[in-house]
């Protein structure tokens, strides 16, 4: 018997018995489903979730001023530790020096303290007076013109902090969402032009508002890190404060962060860097510069949402035993009810592998038939899923593709006890069968 009519006859099969058919189906329609769904919604929250971390700049590369010792080489460190030499720091001109070495391999070279002193703003009225309905506690964060990009920090209306800004030490700022909710009610364009005054410990600034930030988007796993924050030119931060960070300076820094262009090797480019600071820091005794990256900690999250979906995604495969067993009980019945046909095949020549043949070949058309109508469902599911997690995802093809072969593998394993019985069936005993 050739492989045509194999499959012919399976799908006369199908149509003869239409409602035993589709309840055979239905076990293996339900597993693929369920596996495929939770698949792509697994795919969708990976991909929020990798993209909220990138958008708090955890791709970014760490360039940091640490103390030069045995234990702090070999230690990773994610946050900036006090340094008390001023002359330690990196400087101003060793960022320009940075940006012109490695040219299009950096796209952004991030410098802020996005928490640098806390306290309360006051919104100004038009002849100076402070509206004193009008405060909110914020956070004070000295940033430069690459810093609010590279931390996704978008703007609502108005601009962002300009490199001229920086240059001229202009007193502009611009607010996050919460301030200008708690200022201005919300409308962003009312704050635009407007005076605002920054009170810490006794002292005050006043700032004119030039941007108002858009709200952050909130992941599933990852939310909004967004906190009331007015964000000013670095370059009006006071010379050589005193605070739990060290020594802080205008026009150097203990850290910056470098983001990588495009689709560059950033493991290269971060030891390309190391090298480059290493020379630079060759003669200092005291302190060295450490580049770092979270790739590790981005694998393990990786690796951890992996695993859940794939423990998910086992758990509703269950029902695909469930529907294979039904698949072998169906094809039990068939080769019963088929008994007579079976002796006419063999009484006119038909070989045991001819009639077994025929049966697996059946039972595989109905878990393939399960599996592509499982796979359009799930595909569905899974899809309006993402969307209303937020990020829209195609189901993944290895996952479509894995889970037809191992519909076909469920219809083969099941299919074959029922096949085996069919090609062992005595033909004169399968002629006298009622």
């Amino acid at each position: 018997m050739s492989i045509r009519e194999a499959i012919s006859l399976a799908l006369g099969s199908l149509k003869t018995a239409k409602m035993r058919s589709m309840l055979t189906l239905l076990g293996i329609i339900i597993g693929i489903a369920s596996v495929i769904t939770i698949m792509t919604l697994g795919h969708a929250l990976k991909t929020q979730t990798f993209g909220s971390l990138a958008a708090f700049g955890a791709s970014d590369l760490s360039v940091s001023v640490t103390q030069r010792s045995e234990a702090a080489e070999e230690e990773q460190n994610y946050f900036n530790e006090a340094v008390a030499d001023p002359d330690s720091l990196i400087t101003e001109a060793q960022v320009e020096a940075l940006r012109e070495h490695f040219g299009p391999q950096i796209s952004g070279v991030g410098i802020g303290n996005p928490s640098y002193q806390r306290g309360e703003v006051h919104r100004l009225s038009s002849i100076g007076a402070s509206l004193a309905a009008k405060d909110q506690k914020v956070s004070l964060a000295p940033v430069n013109a690459d810093f609010l990009w590279m931390n996704s920090v978008d703007i609502e209306a108005g601009r962002p902090i300009l490199e001229q800004d920086l240059s001229e030490e202009r007193h502009v700022a611009v607010i996050s969402p919460e301030v200008s909710d708690a200022l201005f009610e919300g409308d962003a364009n009312a704050a635009l032009g407007s005076e605002i005054e920054f009170t810490a410990e006794g002292e005050s600034q006043v700032f004119n508002v030039v941007g108002v930030a858009k709200k952050a988007k909130q992941g599933l796993l990852v939310g909004s890190m967004e906190t009331a924050s007015v964000y000013i030119p670095y370059a009006l931060l006071p010379a050589e404060v005193d605070s739990d960070s060290g020594v802080l300076t205008p026009d150097a820094y203990s850290s910056i962060s470098v983001r990588v262009a495009g689709t560059g090797d950033s493991n290269q480019l971060k030891q390309d860097i190391q090298s480059y600071f290493d020379q630079l820091y060759e003669s200092n005794d005291d302190y060295r510069v450490k580049v770092s990256d979270f790739g590790s900690e981005l694998e393990s999250v990786n690796s951890v949402l992996n695993s859940i979906s794939m423990v998910v995604a086992a758990i509703g495969g269950i029902s695909l035993l469930v529907g294979g067993i039904g698949v072998m009980n169906v094809m039990l019945i068939t080769v019963t009810e088929r008994t007579r046909e079976i002796g006419v095949r063999k009484a006119l020549g038909a070989r045991r592998r001819d009639i077994k043949w025929q049966f697996v070949i059946e039972a595989m058309i109905i878990g393939l038939v399960g599996g592509m109508i499982g796979v359009v469902i799930g595909s569905v599911f899974g899809m309006i899923g993402a969307q209303l997690l937020g990020t829209f995802v195609f189901p993944p093809l290895g996952v479509v593709l894995v889970s037809l072969l191992f519909s076909l593998a469920t219809g083969l394993f099941f299919g074959y006890y029922p096949a085996a019985k069919a090609a062992r069936l005595n033909p004169i005993d399968a002629l006298r069968y009622e």
